[in-house]
């Protein structure tokens, strides 16, 4: 079993601007991107092992339910504690079909919604907090509190400042090259000061933002959970005691533990 993410822009027309992360429970990661879903696909089948989690960064259940709204409970949930989202209106059933399409090719494979920039604050604060260690304890202890909600990491992907980009850019850098996460990649991780486009580098942090909490979930994690449901929508995140405590107040969390 192998840990596949996937970063993609919610317009299938547009043209590069996909990363995909392939991991394995020994936490080695490859980085790659592609130009188009077909590619993206291709990618994705050459990697598929059997019971892959798939992780897609786009919303999957929920968008055919919105009734004229744009957000679905889960992300009203997520917005109430600093995790604002985009309007999900925006990206109609491609995430659904993008679904269909993996099951398609690898039968038993689990697909899940993931948010990379939920994962990048929690992990952010928890390394400020020099409590990232925390994550491997698998205790389930309480992390945050609620100088959370007050807590913003840089930005690196709305950034307009070139300069204050790099800056933000190197930030998640040493974020995903913390030796608390362990992750070893197949190939440097490219740095801020790469000769790579900051687009392309912004979309393979996301991946291996989401590859980061895939890996978590495979090792059964206590600190990994399923927020919503299945009918108008459900995200994969990182939780702590507290977060759990505060996002079951407007929606359903299921924790690692509690799936069969």
């Amino acid at each position: 079993m192998n840990i596949i993410s996937i970063d993609l822009p919610w317009e299938e027309k547009r043209k590069g601007r996909r990363a995909i992360v392939v991991a394995g429970l020994d936490r080695h990661i490859e980085v790659c991107q592609a130009t188009d879903d077909a590619e993206l696909g291709r990618l994705a089948r050459v990697s598929f092992e059997p019971g892959s989690i798939i992780l897609l960064d786009i919303p999957i259940d929920g968008t055919d339910t919105l009734r004229g709204q744009h957000f679905r409970p889960v992300d009203r949930a997520l917005s109430r504690q600093t995790l604002p989202a985009l309007p999900v209106s925006r990206a109609g059933n491609r995430g659904r079909r993008l679904r269909a399409a993996l099951r398609r090719d690898n039968n038993g494979c689990r697909v899940y919604e993931m948010y990379p920039y939920a994962v990048y604050k929690f992990l952010s604060y928890l390394q400020q907090r020099k409590l990232l260690h925390c994550l491997n304890d698998n205790r389930f202890d309480t992390l945050l509190d609620n100088s959370f909600y007050r807590y913003w990491p840089p930005k690196y992907k709305r950034e307009k400042r070139r300069e204050q980009r790099v800056k933000n850019l190197r930030h998640v850098y040493s974020l995903l090259t913390d030796g608390n996460l362990g992750l070893r990649f197949t190939r440097p991780l490219p740095g801020p000061d790469a000769p790579v486009n900051p687009d392309h580098l912004a979309d393979g942090y996301d991946a291996c933002l989401g590859a980061v909490v895939g890996i978590y979930l495979a090792k059964r994690s206590r600190y990994t959970g399923i927020f919503g449901d299945s009918k108008s929508g459900s995200i994969l995140l990182f939780i702590d005691r507290w977060l759990a405590e505060q996002l079951g107040k407007d929606i359903a969390v299921n924790q690692v533990e509690q799936r069969s």
